[in-house]
């Protein structure tokens, strides 16, 4: 029921004793539903009003008109009009606007979400009216009149607009309905709406029309890190949604409004967002369609109902990386365009970057689902970076490594890919002692890359050690990628992003703890390549 103010009575044209506090705008009271099935829909009836709140299921779709006409029985009405359309490659959003005569009816509508062609869902609020006088009898003028005895007298450049509408009231286990004008009030910047009963000329209720955002948080249900892993919500951050009232993108923190008038705002979304295109090539895109309301904040929750775990998982790990690099690299317009990512490709134990797009692999042949890996994710981000950053494809273990160190800078682990394999075993584990000494018998890219992989975690978690973290730490571990073209060169690019004074003759602040674990690294007698053959000068005590 409609959050109604103090009815004061008046005579048309006469002025109240007392005027009334401006309330908030309408919304409905929950009404407790039941869920049923028809045909080939399932749907949730109103007990009340005996009309579906919603339907959904799948089925072919020719025009909205065609909808109305085939279910006006079960709406109550077929007199619904269009009220906008929203439409991307896969999904299509129509609102529709009921009314009583011609005359609107507040609140009531039915909203239309078709996607790839087939319609999956209608939603929304409908009226069986069937006694309603829709003639009023005070006029637009003496309900204007009233209206601005409610509110401040208006001044030069103030308006006051009215409609005919019906207004719905809900009582406890009934519905009536009343014909009202609804008295629009501009003063200055303030809006107000005053409805004023169009038969007996009294003020019904008033509230404040300002038009504040529709705010709303959107968080994604993604596991912490890996298959088996506890399920976590986290923000869905820097996601496109898109309404009748135009496209709005979350924040890092998920929070997202739209700006608009008080009623219904039908929104959808897919997980596309500024950092990440996601496709599903295994199923049915992610798609989220969803009503809000101005009057409270709304939650868009992505969980297994509208997307499914490597979507999610793919969608958070892009961002996340994306976000976390793009600190070392803001100029990088790679990292500012959107990354188009493929999972549930019919492969199996394996993700690849093709120059253009990430792509993760189906569950099988003893392998979980790549895109529900956080590290995978993270690593064929990583090759992307190292593609669109200075130099050539010069060195593919450097490569490898690159995206090994995307990975564990930010999970502060050893293991990469941790439940790669269905027995939980990882893709790769940098303390395994088969990779702590540099051995040039290793020639494969992923063994190549191993090798520096286990140097470089190890003076990661040193640096940590003696206090060296966030940023500055993340700089000096990433910042060298735009320098090194080969494994033998990334001592020396670390240094100099090290440096501190512009000279490495005299050493850099780090230069001894990053020396000595690739002295303690250079065992089986064979030097890493690119280290001084003898200990540099200072760092002669073990640095």
């Amino acid at each position: 029921m409609k959050r109604a103010l103090a009815v004061v009575l008046l005579a048309a044209c006469s002025s109240p004793a007392t005027k009334p506090a401006l309330g908030e705008p309408p919304f409905e009271t929950y009404v407790a539903s039941y869920q049923t099935k028809v045909g080939a829909w399932a749907m949730e009836i109103d007990p009340v009003l005996r009309t579906p709140r919603a339907m959904w299921g799948s089925a072919p779709f020719e025009s909205a008109e065609r909808f109305v006409r085939d279910h006006a029985t079960l709406l109550g009405t077929d007199e619904l009009v269009h009220d906008g359309t929203v439409s991307d490659p896969t999904l299509t959003t129509i609102m529709l606007a009921q009314r009583h005569r011609g005359v609107p009816v507040l609140g009531a509508h039915v909203g239309l979400a078709v996607s790839h062609g087939r319609l999956v869902l209608a939603q929304g609020v409908t009226y069986q009216i069937t006694e309603l006088d829709h003639v009023p009898s005070i006029t637009e003028r003496d309900a204007a009149l009233v209206a601005a005895a409610v509110l401040s007298a208006p001044k030069s450049g103030d308006r006051d607009v009215a409609r005919l509408v019906v207004l719905p009231e809900r009582g406890v286990g009934t519905v009536t309905f009343r014909l009202i004008w609804e008295v629009t009030a501009w003063r200055g910047f303030d809006q107000a709406v005053v409805y004023v009963d169009a038969q007996t000329g009294s003020v019904v209720s008033a509230y404040d029309a300002n038009r504040y955002e529709y705010a709303g948080k959107a968080t994604n249900h993604v596991d912490q890190r890996t298959v088996g892993d506890e399920v976590v919500q986290l923000p869905a951050a820097h996601m496109r949604l898109h309404s009748m009232r135009g496209a709005t993108m979350t924040d890092a923190e998920g929070e997202f409004a739209f700006n608009g008038e008080a009623g219904p705002l039908m929104v959808n979304a897919n997980l596309q967002g500024e950092y990440v295109h996601l496709h599903n090539a295994g199923g049915p895109e992610a798609s989220f369609v969803g009503m809000m309301r101005p009057e409270r904040e709304y939650a868009l929750e992505w969980t297994e109902a509208r997307s499914t775990p490597e979507e999610r998982d793919v969608f958070r790990g892009v961002n996340t990386t994306n976000r976390f690099v793009s600190t070392v690299f803001p100029d990088n317009a790679w990292i500012a365009t959107p990354l188009p990512a493929n999972v549930n490709l019919p492969r199996t134990c394996n993700a690849f970057w093709n120059g253009t797009s990430i792509n993760f692999f189906v569950e099988g042949n003893g392998c979980n689902n790549s895109g529900r890996i956080f590290d995978v994710v993270a690593h064929e981000w990583g090759h992307g970076l190292d593609q669109h950053l200075p130099g050539l494809a010069i060195d593919g273990a450097l490569g490898e490594f690159i995206g090994d160190e995307i990975s564990f800078v930010q999970t502060n682990s050893p293991l990469i890919g941790p439940g790669f394999l269905t027995d939980g075993r990882p893709a790769r584990d940098l303390d395994d002692p088969e990779y702590q000494c540099f051995d040039p018998k290793k020639r494969g890219v992923h063994a190549g890359g191993h090798l520096l992989g286990a140097v470089m975690f190890d003076v990661f978690t040193d640096l940590q050690r003696i206090g060296f973290t966030g940023e500055p730490l993340k700089r000096l571990m990433l910042r060298p990628i735009a320098l090194a073209q080969t494994r033998a060169e990334w001592y020396r690019s670390m240094l100099a992003v090290d440096d501190d004074d512009g000279n490495l003759e005299n050493g850099t602040p780090h230069e001894c703890l990053i020396y000595n674990q690739f002295k303690l690294h250079s065992c089986g007698g064979t030097r890493w390549p690119g280290i001084p053959e003898k200990d540099p000068p200072y760092c002669n005590n073990g640095g």
